[in-house]
């Protein structure tokens, strides 16, 4: 544990209250809000943010009563706290459990839509590039060989915010990497949207 944790006590640790939030170009990111004070405790537990990957670390944090919701994360000295569960404690405070994770910034890369133009005949609409965070955690690997090439197909568990929608056959890359594409949609929590996400790879 980092000497700059404390156990959830004194309110004594300045962190910043995150919002995913669109520009003027498309793209998403977590921008601070506000800061507010807190007491954090890493615990040994795991906290299972994802319901198709594995979890992170827990992080136990106090602060005082405020407007926040599990749509919104906290960053405290650098780390990303990916909020899970808000409860209510006394003396005016609310309790928060969070995920200790690594956020990453990927690119979508939708397919184009079908549509309809004026005179009711099919067309094709273009879909705009975005980036946007997700946090990417272990899904499963197996292993496919064929005739030439033995080839793995990597598969990951994708968490984003709310507002990230993708659709399967769509792409998501993280910088320079080979793309994933987007196999299955799970978008029924009200607070976020996962996606198992695969790609190939020759060895």
């Amino acid at each position: 544990m980092s000497s700059d944790y404390c156990s959830a006590g004194k309110l004594d640790k300045n962190a910043d209250i995150l919002e995913c939030k669109r520009d003027d170009c498309g793209n998403w990111a977590w921008e601070p809000v506000r800061s507010i004070w807190t007491s954090v405790e890493i615990q040994s537990r795991t906290n299972i943010f994802s319901k198709i990957g594995i979890g992170a670390r827990d992080a136990l944090i106090v602060t005082w009563r405020q407007e926040i919701s599990l749509s919104n994360a906290l960053r405290l000295n650098g780390q990303f706290l990916f909020l899970t569960s808000i409860t209510e404690r006394g003396r005016n405070q609310i309790e928060l459990k969070a995920a200790v994770c690594d956020p990453v910034t990927l690119t979508a890369k939708p397919q184009d839509r079908t549509g309809r133009d004026y005179m009711n005949r099919p067309t094709v609409i273009k879909q705009a590039s975005f980036t946007f965070p997700g946090i990417l955690t272990e899904l499963y690997r197996r292993n496919e060989p064929d005739e030439i090439y033995r080839n793995t197909t990597l598969q990951r568990a994708l968490v984003t915010p709310k507002p990230i929608l993708l659709r399967p056959g769509d792409l998501v890359q993280a910088g320079e990497e080979a793309p994933y594409t987007v196999r299955q949609v799970h978008d029924l929590d009200p607070w976020k949207n996962e996606y198992v996400i695969e790609r190939q790879e020759d060895i």
